[in-house]
């Protein structure tokens, strides 16, 4: 990787595009550090002379003196007004971002990280250089990518897993049936009014009528629900309770509390028999035959792709662990920051706060983001090696594959297919698709090369997820 500014052995000179006469602006790129390079780039004296010029000319234009009319101020009289160290500053302020840009452009470096630029005195009249130390974008030395093997579990279905699926599915479409002739059990669901006060005095949220609770479930006061058992329908009682000491509330922790209760029903949750008639008022479908069918096909559909996924990451995992790639810290940084915010926004989704969360959690947002950077580095390091092997293989994604799948996503968002395309190019989103579609086009193209051994049958959590939510809405 020699000449390459990327590579820790790299130091070149490139030239930039500013001349003066029969020279030209030159860039010193050194490689300094591991993805860290120092470039030292040459002002030729008349490109700063324009460049102080433009300057005054603007400030010129945009400064107010009383007894001249705005833009039409003397250049001297903005000098005298302004000084001259000032219009310098503001020299380097307009033209330093540029002559930086241009030296990175010129000099194939790719920057990941804001320099540390460093010069000495400006002088409108004399020659100018400075330097800028950056970290920029490694490029990783592939292993062996083609032909990894990685696990792939079984996508097989087994019957319990099938019957725990049908037992959800009956779950929700229990019902409540009225109790007669006894008192309360557990695991009834009863209807009582109830009020807690504690010395002398009502505690606030403990007042309801019409309260409905399950009995045994843990959800109320430790006790109370056990309270409850063996009271009839109509009856009324009064029972002591100490709050734990780990209560949520905290001004309630180990205090005593007198509960008051009437009951008014008693109920118990009936649970559909799996018949033809279950599946006919459940599904589209006659019989429970045809139904436990549907349900395995389903069943058998997520475990496949969640296998799959698997198998893919499992792929990617490898090919990531043969090479050679060092991050550098401000991709790490940039990525675990997008991370935060990306935590954020689901946050947000979900109704929360952010401020929220992290008291939950007892820290701050600097202290998360900082436990997101091994799994930044890892999402970084990952894009840059499937990067080199979309490029070693000449991988790529064509307009008209772009535009496929800017129809798909029309399809699935109820939009006319050809004004998202217009649409997609006219906001300038088709490059970061067409990013997006080859690194899936680089995952696709190792795992048709990979190996798949045995693996354990059990899923992942994230096949356990897919799995359990083929629990597909099968209700009529």
């Amino acid at each position: 990787m020699d000449g390459d500014p990327r590579s820790p052995n790299a130091a070149q000179r490139a030239r930039v595009p500013m001349r003066s006469g029969d020279r030209e602006v030159r860039t010193d790129v050194k490689s300094i550090e591991q993805n860290e390079v120092l470039l030292t780039v040459e002002i030729p004296s008349d490109v700063v002379k324009t460049s102080y010029e433009r300057t005054l000319s603007r400030l010129a234009r945009e400064t107010q003196v009383p007894g001249f009319r705005k833009g039409r101020v003397p250049r001297q009289i903005v000098l005298q007004r302004l000084g001259e160290e000032y219009v310098r500053s503001q020299t380097l302020n307009d033209a330093l971002p540029d002559w930086y840009e241009s030296a990175l452009t010129e000099s194939h470096v790719d920057a990941v990280s804001v320099p540390e630029i460093d010069f000495e005195a400006f002088d409108q009249e004399a020659e100018f250089s400075f330097t800028a130390k950056v970290q920029v974008r490694p490029t990783p030395v592939l292993g062996e990518y083609l032909g990894v093997q990685a696990p792939r579990r079984s996508a097989e279905v087994s019957d319990a897993q099938v019957e725990a699926q049908l037992a959800m599915l009956q779950e929700r479409l229990a019902s409540l049936a009225p109790v007669e002739g006894r008192p309360v059990a557990p695991d009834d669901f009863v209807l009582l009014d109830l009020e807690g006060s504690s010395d002398g005095k009502p505690i606030e949220g403990a007042k309801a009528s019409d309260y409905m609770t399950q009995v045994g479930h843990g959800r109320l006061v430790p006790g109370f629900e056990e309270n409850l058992e063996g009271m009839a329908v109509g009856e009324s009682k009064e029972f002591s309770l100490t709050f734990p000491e780990d209560y949520q509330a905290e001004e309630l922790r180990g205090k005593d509390a007198v509960f008051k209760v009437h009951l008014k029903e008693i109920k118990t949750k009936v649970v559909p028999e799996l018949d033809d008639a279950f599946a006919a008022d459940a599904s589209e479908f006659e019989t429970i035959a045809e139904l436990r069918a549907d349900v395995r096909k389903r069943l058998e559909q997520a475990q496949e792709a969640a296998a799959r996924r698997e198998f893919a990451a499992g792929v990617v995992d490898a090919v990531v662990a043969n090479a050679t790639v060092a991050v550098p810290p401000a991709m790490v940084e940039r990525e675990a920051h997008e991370l935060l915010h990306d935590l954020e926004s689901t946050i947000g989704e979900q109704g929360l706060t952010m401020d929220a969360y992290l008291a939950a959690l007892q820290k701050t947002a600097e202290e998360v983001e900082q436990e997101m950077r091994p799994r930044a580095e890892h999402i970084v390091k990952r894009r840059l090696v499937l990067e080199a092997v979309s490029e070693a293989e000449q991988l790529a994604v064509s307009d008209d594959e772009l535009r496929e799948r800017i129809k798909a996503d029309a399809q699935a968002l109820g939009r006319e297919p050809e004004q998202l395309v217009i649409d997609v190019w006219a906001s300038g989103r088709q490059d970061l698709m067409r990013a997006e579609l080859l690194m899936a086009k680089t995952v696709d193209f190792l795992v048709e090369h990979a190996a798949a051994v045995e693996a354990d049958d059990e899923p992942t959590e994230a096949g356990a997820a897919d799995a359990e939510g083929a629990a597909v809405d099968m209700e009529a």
